[in-house]
């Protein structure tokens, strides 16, 4: 298979996934963000327990100037918060797609940048709805309570 085929395939699984979460959002918003937060705090402290043994398993010399085992600790901490507080997720979660919203803008922006280089007319779509998303994506973070009622 082709890398760009199989792009678009994983790239069509991610946004199905991100469709049936959305609805499932809207379905049983507390059920919904209570599971996410269970899956993801159980994902950091995996995440967080890899990253202390990656410490202690490398060579004196490298983990010298390594910050697995702090980066390992904050990390199980923070994932025992949202396993502990589920609803913690639900207060975070208006900022985490404020930041996630402009990544994605500003990757998006980029890409219109380099469309623009190569001459191709649609660039100026693209750039347009990067503006707009990264906007939206700065009013999440400076407002994210008005901003999510607003949506809802």
């Amino acid at each position: 298979m082709k890398k760009g085929k199989k792009d678009n395939n994983v790239s069509l699984i991610i946004s199905i996934v991100f469709v049936i979460l959305g609805l499932f959002l809207f379905i049983k918003p507390d059920i919904t963000i209570e599971i996410i937060s269970y899956i993801m705090g159980i994902s950091l402290i995996v995440l967080g327990v890899i990253s202390i043994i990656k410490y202690f398993k490398s060579d004196i010399g490298i983990s010298t100037f390594s910050f697995d085992l702090v980066y390992g600790v904050l990390v199980i901490i923070a994932g025992i918060y949202f396993v502990v507080k589920p609803g913690l997720l639900e207060v975070l979660f208006p900022t985490i797609l404020g930041i996630w919203i402009i990544i994605n803008s500003v990757t998006k922006f980029q890409y219109a940048l380099i469309l623009n280089k190569l001459k191709k007319n649609d660039f100026k779509y693209i750039l347009l709805i990067s503006i707009l998303s990264f906007a939206w994506g700065i009013i999440l973070l400076v407002n994210p309570l008005d901003s999510i009622l607003k949506v809802t």
